[in-house]
């Protein structure tokens, strides 16, 4: 096989790469490298600040806007979007408290909880009838356990008060379906479509969480945008990319400088090798 066709070898890499001015290289590289990775971990953590930030600012709008009646900003029948997440509202009718269910197995301030969700009915305005779940709020007690442990568990919450009143609260989406199986009365989430089921149409797909009036007994459930979780802010998590992407591209430049290097000395090899033998000087 002819020289001038070899591949470059281990010991042509290395060569190379230990030549003083690749490592000279070397060191710009790593130290840009560094330098940029640093910075795109900064601009990753000024992400989770500014989404903080929002969050915090989204909350404290939506905790201070004054209610406006619900049949401004939702419909019965109609689908539930971000833009009403945490809409604070107000709505007159009835509770029925035959149509009232209890969700097990919550956990409120570091306790288990058992939410009370009672229908209300809406009287009069271009909703009329429609059925809004209502989350009165909630009870402590291992409610989960007497369930499982079966023997016809009997567990009941004060009443809803009666007659035509006005509601205010905070509306938050409808939940999956939750456990089966479980005893009348109890439900495994607040779901409006398995509500609907029972307790009829037109409904709401959202369920509202009470502000007033509160009944002796319960307490308060916590607001909806208390769960909310923080998005990193887009545009700082676009410079932590970019960041690293300067990392990987001073990376990929010593490669492809040591690659180049090593494809010149093989040339210049290759080109030695093959040249003819000086001639001998004529006598």
């Amino acid at each position: 096989m002819s020289t001038s066709t070899r591949r470059p070898g281990s010991r042509d890499w290395l060569r190379a790469a230990t030549s003083r001015r690749m490592l000279v290289l070397l060191l710009v590289v790593a130290v840009v490298a560094g330098v940029c990775t640093q910075l795109g971990f900064w601009q990753l953590e000024r992400a989770g600040i500014r989404g903080e930030r929002t969050l915090e600012a989204t909350r404290e709008e939506l905790l201070a806007a004054p209610a406006v009646p619900l049949e401004d900003v939702l419909a019965p029948q109609t689908a539930f979007t971000a833009g009403h997440f945490g809409r604070r509202v107000s709505l007159e009718g009835r509770f029925d408290a035959a149509q009232q269910v209890l969700v097990p197995g919550r956990e409120v301030e570091g306790e288990e909880a058992t939410l009370v969700v009672t229908a209300f009915h809406v009287e009069g305005g271009p909703h009329d009838g429609a059925i809004m779940p209502v989350l009165r709020g909630w009870f402590p007690g291992a409610v989960t356990e007497l369930l499982e442990a079966g023997g016809g568990v009997r567990v009941t919450a004060p009443p809803p008060p009666a007659g035509r009143i006005e509601v205010v609260g905070m509306l938050s989406d409808s939940e999956a379906a939750g456990q089966a199986g479980l005893p009348e009365g109890f439900a495994g989430g607040i779901s409006a479509g398995e509500l609907a089921q029972e307790w009829g149409t037109p409904m709401y797909s959202a369920y509202l969480v009470l502000e007033e009036p509160a009944q002796q007994g319960l307490s308060p459930a916590p607001s909806p945008v208390e769960g909310l979780d923080a998005d990193p802010n887009l545009q700082s998590l676009a410079y932590a990319v970019e960041w690293w992407a300067f990392a990987l591209f001073a990376v990929v430049f010593w490669l492809k400088v040591l690659r180049d290097d090593v494809r010149e000395r093989r040339l210049v090899e290759a080109v030695r090798v093959a040249a003819p033998p000086p001639e001998p000087p004529a006598n």
